[in-house]
């Protein structure tokens, strides 16, 4: 998509269910009436499409600490790779990201300072910048991650497929007389 129109990113950390317990909670007692196997399955053979795979996760973790996390990456230069292995450890290998030893050592895998983000969070240093996006996310009525906001379109809420990506920055292009960067077919 990068190649394609020109983008400027910024992940802003939201979180969906401040409520959860710090140790987590079975997605069928946050939900109930909720089937997870079913709906892992379900993202399965979604994600298989675009190779990314996802396991019976059975526990929603306190995302947390794993977001101020995201923020201390950032800073270091290394939010992508971070973002790559929360996300995998969550949805591909079933792990608790709301667990500080699990988002420690994914920390070291990616190449950052467990030492000092574990100083992190002991210093809360992150916290008021999560508490704050989350406050305006919510008020801005975002209930879903991810939630896209496109200049000159507004927001695509939950994952989606990539034409309909293609499609909307195509209209906001025309819109706004700007000059594709590439066509794809």
């Amino acid at each position: 998509m990068k190649q394609e129109f020109a983008i400027i990113e910024e992940w802003l950390p939201f979180e969906i269910h401040p409520d959860t317990p710090p140790e987590g909670i079975l997605w069928k007692d946050y939900f109930p009436g909720m089937n997870p196997e079913a709906f892992f399955r379900q993202l399965d053979e979604r994600g298989k499409k675009m190779g990314v795979r996802f396991g019976s996760q059975p526990l929603m973790s306190n995302s947390n600490l794993a977001m101020q996390g995201g923020e201390f990456a950032k800073e270091h230069g290394k939010y992508d790779a971070y973002h790559e292995a929360i996300f995998r450890a969550f949805f591909t290998d079933c792990k608790d990201i709301g667990s500080r030893s699990v988002i420690l050592e994914l920390s070291e895998d990616v190449g950052l300072d467990a030492v000092a983000l574990d100083s992190a969070f002991e210093s809360n240093i992150y916290l008021p910048r999560l508490q704050a996006t989350t406050r305006k996310a919510k008020a801005n009525g975002f209930s879903a991650a991810p939630t896209f906001v496109i200049d000159g379109y507004g927001s695509i809420s939950g994952a989606q497929p990539i034409d309909t990506f293609r499609t909307i920055l195509r209209g906001v292009e025309k819109a706004t007389n700007l000059e594709p960067l590439a066509t794809t077919n």
